[in-house]
């Protein structure tokens, strides 16, 4: 394992989806409105996040790897604010589309004595025009020539229009990049031929229109997705319970989790698709891409916020696993 997770050093990996910034505003509150029946909050600071696809980028770049990325974002401050982030994590952003007839995705939490109190969303789901479309499309077509993969981060806000993601699933066909998917919106038949899909529990049981309540309900909802995306190989991911594997040749098996203290799940799902590409470029199997997923995963719940681990940390999580 050890010798896996120094391999991640050596991969140089494409995002390709969604970036959003996530902002917080944190606070305390200590009266109601005389206005209306909702908690005053005094502002004491504010900070700043990669969230969506930018969380799966921080992943990467922690865990050693070489990173670039594909996204469109909109000629405004929260696209400012992203590419410092980004700089910070040393992931260049000359793979930003910009379309100034939306907005940058950004997701602000305002939150007083560690309770969010409220959320509110700047953003477009509309599908992405012809224009933005076609730069999409070459920027993917150029650095398809030099990544090992590609993680394909869907949060359904318009950018992944099913003719642009075949279009791109095609171009890293012929590139020769392994494919690894976290989907979000049908239809899921686009991702044909990737190496990995992988949603969680419930995401794959709506697709399969299955309520999960037994073992056979869950191998009926993996073989659903197997069939569905036509992938080699569909994680199921499941908080606690840990990651189910389904293969196109019919293999199974259940990697459980370790048991640990959860402080917050956010962030969870972005590491495990992290961890699951790198390892598998790396040479892992996957049985050990996925045990390595899963103790990444089980890290990054018991820090608070949205975390990310270095492969040290990693390499100890295994090891408290043993």
């Amino acid at each position: 394992m050890r010798e896996l997770v120094r391999g991640f050093a050596d991969c140089r990996v494409l995002v390709f989806g969604d970036f959003m910034l996530d902002r917080y505003v944190w606070g305390s509150v200590d009266r109601i409105s005389p206005e209306s029946p909702v908690p005053v909050v005094v502002v004491d600071r504010e900070s700043t996040m990669l969230g969506g696809a930018g969380n799966v980028a921080r992943n990467l770049a922690s865990l050693g790897a070489a990173v670039e990325v594909v996204t469109v974002v909109g000629d405004d401050a929260a696209a400012r604010e992203l590419e410092r982030l980004m700089a910070g994590w040393k992931i260049p952003t000359d793979g930003f589309v910009v379309d100034p007839g939306r907005p940058t995705t950004e997701k602000t939490r305002v939150i007083a004595r560690n309770q969010q109190v409220v959320r509110y969303d700047r953003e477009s789901d509309q599908p992405i025009d012809a224009a933005a479309a076609q730069a999409v499309l070459e920027a993917v077509r150029e650095r398809a020539a030099r990544v090992h993969g590609v993680v394909i981060e869907d949060y359904d806000k318009g950018m992944l229009a099913r003719e642009v993601v075949e279009s791109a699933m095609a171009t890293f066909r012929e590139a020769g990049v392994r494919c690894f998917v976290d989907p979000k919106a049908e239809p899921w038949q686009v991702y044909t031929g990737a190496e990995l899909v992988k949603p969680n529990l419930r995401e794959a049981a709506e697709l399969a229109r299955t309520r999960v309540r037994s073992d056979e309900d869950l191998e009926h909802v993996g073989r659903v997705v197997v069939e569905t995306t036509g992938a080699g190989m569909v994680a199921i991911t499941r908080g606690e319970e840990g990651m189910d594997l389904f293969g196109a040749d019919g293999w199974f098996e259940h990697v459980p989790a370790h048991r640990r203290g959860v402080s917050d799940l956010a962030g969870a799902g972005d590491t495990s698709i992290a961890v699951l590409t790198l390892a598998r470029l790396s040479g892992a199997t996957w049985s050990e891409a996925a045990r390595l997923a899963v103790g990444a995963a089980g890290f990054v719940v018991s820090v608070p916020g949205t975390a990310t681990l270095t492969p040290d940390d990693l390499i100890g999580a295994m090891r408290e696993q043993r």
